[in-house]
């Protein structure tokens, strides 16, 4: 029974994620993840009623999740999920501002195959829609450009 400890401690200590936070201000944060399988960057955009998480991947790909604590979604259910930066409906192409989600609970979880600083940078809010749920998160964008550079400055040291 002794000898079973180390061996469940190995996997535990290798998987630890270590996360350091480059800049956080009312509204938002941009933290840098780092585990056995290499780092990551994320920016969060919050309010009382949940938040917007935006990690960057390998590939150019942009992982979105959207909280909020009043959404109870079934686990692993496919969903349209549409996403609103400002006046803008965001899309992963064509004429549709239709995004393929996945529910979680309380979150939602989307790929985004484009840049998307750029547009977050103009916006005042960004809203998350699906056909049973929404929320919205105003934006500052004077803390938004802070935040987006740091963000940038994250991937750089990442290489993401």
């Amino acid at each position: 029974m002794v000898l079973s400890i180390p061996l469940l401690m190995g996997p535990l200590l290798a998987s630890q994620v270590k996360d350091t936070v480059w800049w956080e201000t009312p509204g938002g944060k941009v933290t840098e993840h780092r585990d056995s399988s290499g780092a990551s960057c994320s920016l969060m955009l919050y309010n009382d009623a949940g938040s917007v998480f935006f990690q960057w991947t390998d590939g150019g790909t942009i992982l979105a999740t959207a909280i909020d604590w009043n959404w109870q979604f079934p686990e692993d259910s496919p969903m349209p999920v549409a996403m609103q930066l400002g006046n803008e409906w965001w899309s992963n192409g064509g004429d549709s501002a239709i995004i393929q989600g996945e529910g979680h609970g309380n979150a939602i979880t989307f790929v985004l195959n484009k840049p998307i600083e750029d547009h977050l940078i103009t916006a005042d809010h960004i809203t998350i829609k699906t056909k049973a749920a929404e929320l919205s998160i105003s934006l500052t964008p004077s803390k938004l450009n802070k935040l987006l550079s740091r963000a940038r400055q994250c991937r750089d040291v990442t290489g993401r």
